[in-house]
């Protein structure tokens, strides 16, 4: 049965909507700002996030003798069975009494469900060159490329304790250069290799490592 949200994103006279591919299921997921589409992005790369669902409850509450709904932006799924109710805020309006009204209805709410709640602004879902990067590992690291030159690769890294992305393409010349930057990519997009992708703009100076459990990443 096709998904079927609790409010449906129409058009606005201001602002953007469109719809962010959820490349773990292949789900489009629908989002009204910016920060919604690349919170989609970032909770995609968490490996910890099975599932995503857009505008996924509607939450009745009263105030001052008047009837109100709130529609929080996502609720994720995790791998180990957590469930998060996600408000996506800009800064600027994170604090305004309306919306702490509704945080706080969106929280009671949660614990009666036994689930949890959180609020994201562009502090956690824009860090430095985190989107930058994700955007181009999203293009470019979910293209095809065989298993052998991804072992490949990590063999010649596991080498080392750290080597520079051109280091690394020194010592599989052997492997043609696109094939060598989509399997990269996929490796790091899967956390497989691990770099700075918010304080360095990935490029062929970027410090490639080894990664280990510690290493990867989560919005949880």
């Amino acid at each position: 049965m096709p998904y079927k949200p609790a409010r449906v994103i129409k058009p606005k006279r201001k602002g953007f909507r469109g719809k962010e591919p959820f490349l773990k299921t292949g789900d489009m997921i629908h989002w009204e700002s910016f920060l919604e589409r690349n919170f989609i992005r970032l909770a995609d790369f968490d490996l910890q996030v099975d599932e995503i669902f857009y505008q996924p409850v509607c939450i009745h509450y009263s105030l001052n003798g008047k009837k109100h709904k709130y529609f929080p932006d996502f609720k994720l799924i995790l791998k180990d069975g957590r469930v998060f109710i996600i408000e996506v805020k800009a800064l600027r309006f994170k604090n305004s009494s309306k919306n702490v009204i509704k945080y706080e209805v969106g929280r009671k709410f949660c614990e009666a469900q036994g689930w949890h709640y959180e609020v994201f602004t562009e502090v956690e879902i824009n860090p430095g060159h985190l989107q930058t990067n994700l955007s181009l590992l999203r293009h470019l690291g979910t293209q095809e490329v065989t298993d052998k030159i991804m072992d490949d690769i990590l063999d010649q890294l596991k080498l080392k304790t750290a080597m520079y992305l051109f280091d690394l393409r020194e010592s599989c010349a052997e492997i043609d250069e696109e094939s060598f930057y989509k399997a990269v990519y996929q490796l790091i997009y899967l956390q497989e290799i691990s770099t700075d992708l918010i304080n360095v703009k990935l490029s062929d100076d970027s410090i490639l490592r080894f990664s280990i459990e510690e290493d990867r990443s989560s919005c949880s």
